[in-house]
């Protein structure tokens, strides 16, 4: 009984979640869309956008919208309205840094960058995890008003990061806000 009930709490969270969905993506709750890559699955999750070719623990994009004004989990810094992407990129870099479960976080470019029309910041960072192995991640952030916009490229460096890396750079070419009039900068 005991190895039924090892094997049904094993596979039912492998299954349940995620759902093909090449093509756009509109997040009306965040006012975003994007164009998700064909054969890469979605995470079903109202709270942020989340696809993976091979899965999440390889490869991942993830778009957030989030107000400037919600606390971080690991970090005091907060965003604020009308601050400079490069002081948005510090906030970020104090969050990631900060996190217990990333080790050897270094970052090797803080840039700033647009994300279509735009202005925000560019971060490529590497890190380990807790069972040694090295990921490369690219996070793009921006400030519309009074809500923070990001989206980041995490996957395992070694053959995984530059396999998909023009995939996120498609997804990240088609982020188009789609916002109510508080959003206007």
């Amino acid at each position: 009984m005991k190895r039924y009930l090892f094997v049904l709490l094993f596979f039912i969270p492998a299954c349940a979640p995620w759902i093909g969905s090449g093509g756009p993506f509109e997040s009306p709750s965040h006012h975003f869309s994007v164009d998700v890559p064909q054969t890469w699955m979605r995470l079903k999750c109202d709270r942020y956008l989340l696809i993976s070719r091979d899965g999440p623990f390889l490869q991942y994009v993830l778009v957030q919208e989030r107000p400037i004004d919600r606390a971080f989990q690991h970090t005091n810094k907060k965003l604020r309205r009308g601050m400079l992407p490069q002081e948005a990129a510090q906030v970020i870099v104090d969050e990631i840094s900060c996190d217990q479960s990333v080790l050897d976080f270094q970052v090797t470019e803080n840039t700033p960058a647009r994300v279509n029309e735009y202005e925000g910041f560019r971060l490529l960072f590497t890190y380990k995890n807790r069972d040694g192995l090295t990921f490369k991640t690219a996070y793009y952030g921006f400030l519309i008003g009074d809500r923070f916009y990001s989206a980041r490229y995490n996957a395992v460096q070694r053959y995984y990061f530059e396999k998909d890396r023009a995939a996120f750079e498609k997804v990240l070419q088609s982020l188009r806000l789609e916002g109510p009039p508080e959003m206007s900068i």
